[in-house]
């Protein structure tokens, strides 16, 4: 099949906020939201799971209330990092606390873990002249499942979100599953004098679904023919139910579910071919079941990521699914290192993620996979049961490195960083001692990772210039770019742009086909106070690859420092179009209302 439109369809993961122009059948949800969420001290957005909460709060509320002027939204926080096979039962005391004011702290600041959510909060928002703060904290169910023993940690965090509603402007939007509403409500009396105001958020109806289904072609140059997109959300509406005694009947709901909207939707793309302009009837009619298709579509995944990376199916299909479900059946989530996520290459991650396998969250100021919805867990494993392929790399519950490694990784989620140096360094031992040199590099990357969070500069560069020499020992090429472009980024934080501009044109030099370098020397050009060598050298980059958003992103910055405020709000916008990590979006947003000022400057009264 070659290549046609743009896909339309997200598959099996939630919407991003620069995902809303695809994001349809939820206006009047969004409305509402965003209203009670200006007027009203604690909102409780709750559902069940895969409903599409997060959805409609980054790609419905979020856009709405991009130019609200009597408001500061911050951006949505999290609460915990979940590791995949936790050795570190003994978190540490702010754990909680640290993750979410990690996601409310803007871009290029690291937060105190011992400092309480209030004073934290008063820190961020003293600045501004507006009357109220909007902060959400979304999968709030995550305070009550993930660790049910840190119960004392907990209690801790609420009370201070308490003391932040006392002393600040601050409306809180919670978004949790149904299932742990309940226990949410035990708190609504500790959080404030008022009681919280509760939004349940169901599937879509007819109408709201075939929106969801038809909007997003629009501009893609294809069609829906009449009828077909009816047919296909009736199909999804129809469950096929057989009691006991063998008796088969056909249940029809009132509503759909928009994950399975999404999956059916993007199956149905995928098997369209670029000269198919309109989607027929025959089209539909080649769908099996939906489980069906989510299995299926996770082999066809499996099957185009081995051929790309090159890495075995089987050994594959037991990576994903050995890092990403956890003992209890639920996800687990993975960090990415310099050149790997677990034991796999990062262009793995890349890929998975591109096919909505994998999604990315960024935590502490590094990024984290998971799978995509919880209902891919089950998918994943029908479909490896399925393919009866050997599971590579056994049982991991023994405590090898690699699961001294996945607690140091989560414990850094957590923002506990003292156990987070101590896993890394019994990692690094054992990896030593098992002769595996590369990943005792790798382990040193990530030591230098955990120590440029805690603010620890001159430890982060000194870890990585032994990294560096590790793999230039290993003659790996792109491991010594990548700890080339992480040394130069360290540097630009201690404040030395000329000793950042060096290591970038090393990076360069060994890999001129290297985006990343290329982007990372630019902006230490721009930082050097050579903002004209920066465009030139943001120019390479997108002749390598036109549609990389961090160097549109860069150049825009960059462009606005020239006074090319058109050049600018151009990459900025296909940046944002792109999609950018959570830090550089609001960044990339606050420079984008710059140019739009000085192109249209307020009138004197």
């Amino acid at each position: 099949m070659t290549s046609g439109p743009p896909e339309p369809y997200i598959g099996p993961r939630p919407f991003r906020r620069a995902e809303s122009a695809l994001f349809h059948g939820r206006p009047v949800e969004a409305r509402r939201l965003k209203d009670m969420w200006l007027s009203e001290r604690v909102v409780v957005l709750h559902g069940p799971a895969a409903v599409g909460k997060t959805s409609l709060l980054h790609a419905g509320v979020l856009p709405l209330l991009e130019n609200e002027p009597h408001a500061l939204v911050l951006p949505v926080g999290r609460l915990i990092h979940q590791p995949t096979w936790p050795l570190a039962h003994a978190s540490g005391p702010g754990g909680y606390r640290f993750t979410l004011v990690s996601s409310w702290t803007p871009a290029g600041q690291t937060p105190d873990p011992g400092q309480p959510v209030g004073s934290a909060l008063q820190s961020i928002v003293e600045a501004t002249p507006r009357r109220r703060v909007l902060a959400a904290i979304d999968h709030l169910e995550e305070l009550f499942t993930a660790f049910p023993a840190r119960l004392a940690e907990r209690e801790r965090l609420v009370g201070e979100l308490a003391e932040a509603m006392r002393d600040l402007p601050l409306n809180l939007l919670l978004v949790v599953r149904d299932d742990q509403l309940a226990t949410l409500s035990g708190y609504e009396g500790l959080l404030g004098p008022q009681p919280f105001t509760y939004v349940r958020l169901e599937g879509l109806d007819r109408a709201a679904a075939v929106a969801a289904v038809t909007g997003p072609l629009s501009g893609s140059g294809r069609r829906y023919a009449a009828g077909v997109a009816e047919q296909l959300v009736d199909r999804l509406r129809t469950t096929s139910y057989t009691d006991r005694l063998g008796e088969s009947v056909e249940l029809v709901s009132e509503r759909v579910s928009p994950f399975e909207l999404q999956i059916a939707c993007a199956a149905l793309w995928a098997s369209l071919e670029s000269t198919d302009d309109t989607i027929t009837a025959e089209q539909l009619a080649r769908f099996g079941d939906l489980a069906g298709i989510l299995a299926a579509y996770f082999d066809r995944t499996v099957h185009d990521v081995g051929v790309e990376t090159g890495v075995a199916e089987a050994e594959l299909r037991a990576w994903i699914e050995t890092t990403f479900i956890t003992e209890r059946g639920t996800r687990g989530t993975a960090y990415r290192g310099l050149t790997q996520t677990g034991d796999m290459p990062n262009a793995v991650v890349d890929a998975l993620v591109a096919r909505h396998i994998l999604t990315e969250e960024q935590r502490a100021r590094s990024l984290w996979y998971q799978l995509g919805q919880e209902r891919l867990v089950e998918a994943v494993r029908t479909a490896n049961r399925a393919f009866h392929g050997p599971l590579v790399g056994g049982d991991r519950r023994e405590r090898s490195p690699a699961d001294f490694r996945a607690a140091a990784e989560a414990a850094l989620g957590e923002g506990n960083f003292v156990s987070a140096r101590r896993f890394a360094d019994v990692a690094a031992d054992r990896f030593l001692e098992a002769g595996d040199d590369r990943q005792f590099a790798n382990l040193l990357t990530f030591k230098a990772e955990v120590a440029r969070v805690e603010g620890d500069l001159e430890s982060a560069k000194e870890t990585l210039t032994a990294a560096r020499s590790q793999f230039e020992s290993q003659q790996d090429t792109l491991a010594t770019v990548r700890v080339l472009t992480a040394l130069a980024e360290v540097c630009l934080s201690m404040g030395r742009p000329d000793e950042a501009v060096d290591l970038g044109r090393q990076a360069v030099s060994r890999m001129p086909g290297d985006v990343a370098s290329r982007t990372v020397l630019a902006h230490a050009l721009w930082r050097a106070g050579s903002p004209a060598d920066a465009e030139a050298t943001y120019n390479d980059a997108l002749d390598l690859d036109r549609d990389a958003p961090r160097a549109l992103y860069g150049r825009g910055r960059v462009r606005i420092s020239l006074r090319n405020y058109r050049g600018a709000l151009a990459d900025l916008d296909r940046a944002l179009s792109l999609g950018l990590p959570r830090a550089e979006e609001d960044q990339a947003r606050q420079s984008r209302q710059e140019a739009l000022t000085a192109l249209n400057p307020p009138r004197e009264t």
